[in-house]
């Protein structure tokens, strides 16, 4: 397949280039509606947080910055030091911090994707290369237009920087361990460094994603023993040890306990669980009414039933796809439990984020194992109905991503806040001219006209004590901020 991916167009047969064809125009539609999102990173402006981080950085720089938020409020390590990025920018080169910041979350963007796509080609390794793209266009079409909070998927670095990088290496371990067992190959040491490295980044972003991983590798090792595989305990052991290195340094900073004492509902063990269990029915409900979600997992098996047979099909692919769905809804749950026990509240729609990437990845995994367990079958029955012609398999697939992706929540909410994206962007333009020129240590600043939550969540407020006016005065170097009209 990939052989003949890379031949020039024109040589090849008519009908496979009307296939190639056919599933190049598949790959279309979810790349524009990626692009036309990606595109609005440049509309996105900082907002409360953002301030705090870019002052703190003018003022102390990266390490004591983290320092300071390490011992006070958080020991997210890596999100702390991303956060800081667009100061960053702006130090180095001179740009403004609106600028810094569109183009931090435009990169952003970028390497969500290209880390779905590295994760899909390692894990569909018999796959075709117009096959691959389309998997990994309809897996990151999928989570983009069912994001329970695109905005902090997308637009708000604060909130995207501790989730969606451990949500992409989450996946490529979870993919690494799937292909291994798969194909009854071993982690060589190369790969296994990078794992650990991996593993040690993703356990450095949040409270519960170095478990999440160390589970992974436990079922890993489980099922190694249960297939008679080698089980590789030093590998699984040295990626296993770097995680809970990152888990540590996370869980025992001074500000998780300070931010649980402040929390009267924290703590509760037996309300935790089963109001974690409630919520995650009731995300996992959400999920699946999603139509680009069902249209994801009904590409993954349309392209194992197209893979090449180039090598046998593993003796215990059935009992793979139940362990990996089993252990990703566990994984799920036990975010939704830790965050209640930690905060008494329900799981905040940007960590909801992280566990749908995951659910995804993983759902989309078990679909290719079944399928390629009962391929024979599948085919037969479809193969009747012309389903499986070269152009009709990729054409009916087109249609549906065409239509689930236009019914997304996603693209519901573009319907109804696209006229009000880009006065907001000018608006918080104008907004940092206004704090960048005026003379006055006091400055009147009106509130937003315009007010797109796909962008934005809060505006400043009256109290010039408070988040977020002390942090933009600081940045801005002045005094005092204040809304134009609560003189």
């Amino acid at each position: 397949m990939y052989n003949q991916d890379v031949m020039p167009f024109a040589a090849r047969p008519l009908a496979e280039r009307r296939a190639s064809l056919a599933w190049t125009l598949c790959s279309l539609f979810p790349a524009i509606f990626l692009l036309g999102l990606f595109a609005l990173t440049w509309l996105g402006a900082p907002e409360h947080d953002d301030f705090c981080f870019a002052d703190l950085y003018a003022r102390h720089g990266f390490i004591e910055t983290v320092s300071i938020f390490y011992h006070s409020q958080s020991g997210r390590i890596l999100p702390l030091l991303l956060t800081q990025i667009p100061p960053a920018i702006t130090s180095a080169t001179g740009i403004n911090l609106l600028s810094a910041y569109s183009l931090t979350l435009a990169v952003s963007a970028g390497v969500f994707l290209l880390g779905s796509a590295v994760a899909t080609v390692r894990a569909w390794p018999r796959a075709g290369a117009l096959q691959l793209t389309l998997l990994t266009l309809a897996f990151a079409s999928a989570v983009v237009g069912a994001a329970p909070s695109l905005r902090e998927l997308l637009y708000w670095l604060a909130g995207l920087t501790c989730y969606v990088p451990p949500a992409l290496l989450t996946i490529l371990m979870l993919g690494e361990c799937t292909r291994a067992l798969d194909t009854e190959t071993g982690f060589s040491w190369p790969l296994t460094a990078g794992m650990a490295l991996g593993g040690l980044l993703a356990a450095l972003c949040n409270e519960f994603t170095g478990l999440w991983l160390l589970l992974i590798l436990a079922a890993s090792l489980l099922a190694r023993h249960v297939f008679s595989q080698p089980r590789q305990i030093a590998h699984h052991g040295l990626i296993a040890l770097a995680v809970a290195v990152g888990f540590v340094v996370v869980v025992s900073a001074g500000g998780n306990s300070a931010r649980m004492e402040q929390l009267p509902n924290a703590g509760h063990l037996l309300p935790s669980l089963l109001n974690g269990f409630r919520d995650s029915l009731i995300g996992l409900g959400r999920f699946f009414r999603e139509p680009a979600i069902i249209v994801s997992l009904l590409a993954a098996g349309a392209v194992a039933l197209v893979e090449p047979e180039t090598a046998p099909i593993s003796r215990h692919g059935k009992m793979l796809a139940l362990g990996i769905i089993a252990a990703c809804l566990a994984c799920c749950y036990f975010e939704y439990f830790a965050h209640q026990y930690a905060t008494g509240f329900r799981l905040v729609e940007r960590a909801q984020n992280e566990a749908l990437i995951l659910l995804l990845f993983g759902l989309m995994l078990s679909v290719r194992l079944l399928v390629r367990a009962y391929r024979g079958q599948l085919r037969e029955r479809l193969s009747a109905s012309g389903l499986l012609g070269p152009v009709a398999l990729p054409t009916g697939l087109a249609l549906l991503l065409i239509a689930s992706l236009a019914c997304s929540s996603t693209a519901s909410l573009l319907r109804g806040q696209w006229q009000d994206l880009y006065p907001y962007s000018q608006e918080s333009v104008a907004r940092h001219v206004l704090l960048t020129t005026s003379t006055t240590p006091v400055v009147a600043v009106p509130r937003h006209r315009w007010t797109p939550s796909l962008l934005m969540t809060s505006d400043v407020t009256a109290n010039a004590d408070r988040l977020p006016n002390d942090c933009i005065a600081r940045y801005y170097h002045k005094s005092a901020i204040h809304v134009a009209d609560a003189r």
